[in-house]
């Protein structure tokens, strides 16, 4: 038996699809691709003879207040609070910001029922047109008006879900949002209490300071391709490795728990923020949640630029792979100075860059390469990460730097060194690059 989601997550209403889960957690692509398969060739069967089999009346199961209930049951068996274990949120206040997506729940079916205090909560009702702005939590409209409810209602946490939930963010009680790499460290911290030494994996687009605080804490950091299935993927074959991962997050906020079945769960995230909230107040010690990550650096600059793919679209791949591929060999050839491939850290990977050269077909649609870049004056100061598109023929191009004006500089070395010298540019609409290493504005 398996379980169908109709969702077009952060994406328009014009993209809904499907998401299929089972017991054992959501179903990847090929499994998928099986279903179908055999559902179309189950649908063609009966177009050529009469079916006798007897339907079966489909069965009306009010997922939503079990699901709220094991969440509620969680946060008290956790908590264990001495005084009122069944209300343990007693005496917080927390705002949630559901974007008018389906997290409402979430304030009414298990922090109201857990004694919270969720005054100035925004964007309950379920509205698919998204009339106050995109249910996501990297979202810098939805991350301000949480923040300033948060502020004006003096609450201890704000709480922001993507439309169907698998991806969350927060805002601590001094109006810090708490999303992308500070959102991985914060559930860094906390795992890596629970359970020490554990390698936590991410996508390839967080910051070398992440790096150094999950490190700092005794755990392991390993980068892999962006893309939420490829990272939880890569944690469930580390475990199936005997290499112990316990959380798997990508910087968009979509993340997975080994211990939730290795689901990207935006609620259940939050459920563990709250719970370590709660303990550190009966500790004594609670000055926030955003003091777990106080210690963590941020880079001096970060940006994300796209190139479009000139070309026929059924060729757009084709030509963005062979881009790709020539970024790459350029750094192997030494023809950029100071650029080399980023090592996949502790994910025990040879090939020396951020994709398995021997991982399935499938990877080959989705090449990706992250290169160290140093100079001279500051050392390693930066990295740039090129990557192909799945949803969109374009190929996107992120680059941070922990030096000012080392990410313009990262861009006039990629436009004139790479993508000139190449002729790359005669495939690629290079307009937001040309625009970037010129003035250092994105748009």
């Amino acid at each position: 038996m398996f379980v169908v989601q109709m969702t077009a997550s952060h994406l328009p209403y014009t993209r809904n699809g499907l998401k299929f889960f089972t017991r054992k957690g959501g179903l990847t692509s090929p499994e998928v691709e099986a279903i179908c398969d055999k559902a179309a060739r189950k649908y063609a069967n009966r177009l050529t003879k009469v079916s006798t089999t007897l339907s079966i009346p489909p069965t009306k199961v009010d997922f939503m207040s079990t699901y709220a209930k094991h969440l509620r049951d969680i946060i008290k068996e956790r908590v264990n609070h001495p005084l009122h274990y069944d209300t343990p949120l007693k005496g917080f206040q927390i705002i949630v910001n559901a974007g008018n997506g389906s997290g409402g729940f979430f304030t009414w079916d298990v922090l109201d029922k857990l004694g919270a205090d969720t005054f100035g909560s925004l964007n309950l009702n379920p509205d698919g047109m998204f009339p106050n702005h995109i249910p996501n939590p990297e979202d810098k409209t939805a991350m301000a008006l949480t923040r300033a409810a948060v502020l004006e209602n003096n609450a201890d946490l704000g709480i922001v879900f993507d439309t169907d939930v698998d991806r969350s963010g927060v805002v601590d009680s001094s109006g810090n949002p708490i999303n992308g790499d500070k959102l991985i460290a914060l559930m860094a911290a906390i795992v890596l209490r629970e359970h020490p030494g554990s390698t936590i994996v991410t996508d390839a687009r967080t910051s070398m300071a992440l790096t150094q605080f999950i490190a700092n804490r005794g755990g392991h950091h390993c980068l892999y391709r962006v893309g939420y299935r490829n990272v939880i993927d890569k944690g469930v074959q580390l475990n199936k490795d005997d290499i112990e991962a316990h959380l798997m997050m990508e910087t968009s906020g979509h993340g997975a728990l080994k211990e939730n079945h290795f689901l990207d769960d935006g609620a259940y995230m939050v459920v563990k923020i709250i719970i370590e909230m709660v303990r550190m107040k009966l500790a004594g010690s609670y000055e926030g949640i955003g003091s777990l990550i106080e210690d963590l650096e941020e880079p001096s600059e970060s940006v994300e630029l796209r190139m479009n793919i000139i070309s026929e679209p059924k060729h757009a791949k084709a030509k963005g792979a062979e881009a790709i591929e020539a970024f790459r060999n350029y750094i192997e050839e030494g023809k950029l100075e100071g650029w080399e491939l980023d090592s996949c850290g502790d994910c025990w990977v040879s090939e020396g860059c951020l994709v398995d050269l021997n991982d399935t077909p499938a990877a080959i649609d989705a090449y990706m390469y992250r290169a160290k870049v140093s100079d001279k004056e500051h050392g390693q100061h930066g990295w740039i990460h090129l990557r192909q598109s799945i949803h969109n023929p374009n190929i996107a191009v992120n680059i941070q730097s922990s030096v000012p004006g080392g990410c313009q500089s990262m861009a006039r070395v990629l436009r004139e060194k790479f993508l000139f010298a190449s002729g790359m540019e005669k495939s690629l609409d290079i307009t937001q690059i040309d625009k970037y290493a010129k003035s250092g504005q994105v748009g």
